[in-house]
């Protein structure tokens, strides 16, 4: 005997339009990620001076729910053609490399660093060159994305 009430069922075209734009997803993380290696890749061929560490802290980005997120923060003087530029950021990709406690280690207020400015725009600088591990991340799930967004919008 039916109760009259239908299982709830969702359309096979809500279901496919998720492919597409599981697709876009994956895409724009590779993107992103394709961005941030060629500017990355782009800092090896940067000239470098030394500069000196003013201030470093640990900043801790509250969520709305979970511990938050923790990153380092530079602030460093160098000098380029006798001007003295400020600097704030460790790598293209924004946080450096190894754990937070290394980095604040490494970066310790009145120490000093070598870094690596742009030529053309000598206020563009960063104190590493290579991308940190963390953002393989974006290359990784961009592939789920895509894979998955592929099989729904084929086999479904």
């Amino acid at each position: 005997m039916r109760s009259g009430r239908e299982p709830a069922r969702f359309p096979k075209l809500e279901i496919t339009m998720l492919g597409p734009i599981f697709i876009l997803v994956g895409a724009a993380m590779f993107a992103i990620w394709l961005f941030l290696r060629k500017k990355a890749m782009a800092t090896g061929q940067w000239p470098s001076t030394r500069g000196r560490v003013v201030a470093s802290d640990v900043y801790l980005h509250r969520g709305t729910e979970g511990p938050g997120m923790e990153e380092v923060r530079v602030t460093y003087d160098y000098a380029v053609a006798g001007a003295t530029l400020h600097g704030h950021r460790i790598s293209m990709g924004g946080s450096g490399s190894g754990s937070i406690k290394a980095q604040f280690a490494r970066y310790q207020p009145g120490a000093e660093v070598d870094v690596f400015y742009d030529p053309n725009k000598p206020a563009s600088a960063v104190l590493e060159r290579k991308l940190p591990g963390k953002l393989l991340v974006l290359p990784i799930v961009g592939t789920f994305f895509l894979v998955a967004g592929a099989w729904i919008w084929v086999i479904l």
